[in-house]
């Protein structure tokens, strides 16, 4: 079945069944019903994650049939939902069939009542040996510096993003902006005033949920998600904050994995665990980082001065990781995902005070180039061909290509899109120089509203193509790249 038609049978059986704009809670003497969602995430060529809110404690139930046989169940999954998780439910569903299109259907059942059904629906992943094309779009910062829900369309850039009929979203940091709020629509609950406890981080991924253009998009492609720093705090550094307010941390982090459907690490000693690795075909890895939450203090130099220690970002175990994986990788392209860029300095508004936010040091020695240029300099000892990052942060879209070792051959490309919905700024001069970078894009200025995401695609012979969309679906920038053997 065609994508587009797929997309029309969902809306008529959300209609059908009473739509799924969600409202505030029901009465409890009325029927149950589901509030926000549903939506998928981690998807793979067998499995998926799916993800619902209802508005009180019960039941939920999770049934999954292929797309073109609806009235065939191929697999159902139930939990428990209760106020300790804010009546959310997470399934994982296996054993699916690679890239097949599914249906999927969730009720909340409580006091012998039963919900009205909500839909969606998701693709798998190809088989890992698959050389099959696929698209994906990413972004980052929504809901920032006062660019909330618009009153009269909502957030409609992701209609923009739904017309690429992309096969997953990557929202590469910045979900929520937890510190400020946003004063549209009026009287919209759950962004009165910047998040202070868990409640009010809960209540600001509600106000997201219910913008209905983000929803619906939610619920027919789904999402691989990384945070950033305003999910919990401007500029912080994990270790840092859990000094001095660690409830702000377990709060921020407790909110970000209940509302997401992205599983939390069973690992006992790291069970905030975010970085983790997921596949595409034969065609691509992708490699989600944290930036966050084993970092060094931002306003620390780098090296130490006194030590010469260099600073981390990663942390000694993800840095680790990154490299393992990266050169176990067989997959023709690798995606590298973090959430802040290589080169361009951020840190708004005072670097030179606070510290800088991203990898490049710049003019002053607060980043985390010491690191950078290790991570760098291992892809290009190894000769790991056909690396890709895909960032943000930076609140104007860009593509870079770097050539560290300066022999003339491009060595990996940084491609960033930001902001999906915050505040544009303007593009400095010149990026840091230390990794050779050339600028091939860069667009921004500081009253503008240059709202973009950027869209990848692969062909079916393995060339890759990046576009950068504006919130209208204009193509603002367009480069292809074919793989290196």
């Amino acid at each position: 079945m065609q994508r587009s038609a797929l997309f029309l049978l969902v809306l008529w059986i959300g209609v059908l069944f009473g739509g799924s704009t969600p409202t505030a809670a029901s009465a409890t003497d009325s029927p149950p019903r589901v509030t926000h969602g549903p939506m998928s995430g981690e998807v793979n060529a067998s499995s998926v994650t799916l993800w619902a809110r209802g508005d009180r404690s019960g039941v939920m139930t999770f049934v999954v049939s292929a797309a073109d046989a609806p009235a065939i169940t191929v697999a159902s999954a139930e939990v428990a939902v209760d106020e300790s998780a804010d009546f959310v439910g997470e399934v994982r569903i296996e054993d699916l069939t690679p890239a097949t299109s599914y249906l999927y259907t969730v009720t909340l059942t409580a006091a012998a009542q039963t919900s009205a059904p909500l839909t969606g629906t998701v693709r798998t992943a190809p088989q890992p040996d698959a050389k099959i094309g696929f698209s994906f779009v990413f972004g980052a910062c929504l809901g920032g510096q006062g660019y909330c829900r618009d009153a009269e369309t909502g957030w409609a850039i992701f209609d923009a993003m739904a017309a690429t009929h992309p096969d997953f979203f990557l929202l590469t940091g910045d979900s929520i902006y937890a510190s400020s709020a946003c004063p549209t629509p009026q009287n919209a609950p759950g962004a009165e005033q910047p998040a202070q406890n868990l409640e009010d981080f809960r209540a600001r991924y509600r106000y997201h949920l219910e913008d209905p253009a983000y929803a619906a998009f939610l619920n027919h492609v789904p999402v691989f998600v990384t945070w950033d720093d305003h999910e919990l705090r401007d500029n912080y550094a994990g270790p840092e904050l859990a000094s001095w307010n660690p409830q702000r941390l377990q709060d921020g982090r407790q909110a970000f994995f209940e509302y997401w459907p992205v599983s939390a690490s069973e690992i006992p000693t790291d069970t905030h665990r975010l970085y983790r690795q997921f596949g595409y075909g034969s065609y691509a890895d992708f490699f989600m980082l944290d930036t966050r939450s084993y970092r060094d203090p931002i306003v620390n130099w780098d090296p130490h001065p006194r030590t010469l220690q260099p600073k981390t970002m990663l942390g000694a175990e993800q840095k680790a990781w990154l490299k393992r994986s990266l050169l176990a990788s067989t997959a023709t392209w690798k995606f590298v995902v973090t959430s802040v860029p290589l080169a361009w300095p951020t840190g708004f508004p005072q670097p030179e005070v606070e510290g800088r936010d991203s990898w490049a040091n710049f003019t002053d020695r607060s980043g985390y180039e010491t690191e950078l240029m290790e991570l760098l300099f291992f892809i290009t000892r190894h000769d790991i061909q056909n690396v890709i990052f895909l960032t943000g942060d930076t609140h104007w879209p860009f593509a870079i290509s770097y050539d560290p070792d300066r022999d003339g051959v491009t060595d990996f490309y940084e491609f960033g899109s930001s902001p999906i919905s915050a505040l544009v700024l303007a593009p400095p001069p010149q990026p840091d120089p230390s990794f050779n970078p050339a600028v091939l894009y860069a667009e921004g200025e500081f009253q503008g509203d240059l709202f973009n995401f950027g869209q990848i695609s692969v062909d079916d012979a393995g060339v890759l193509t990046f576009r950068l969309y504006d919130r209208t679906g204009t193509v603002h920038y367009e480069q292809s790249i074919a793989p290196t053997s």
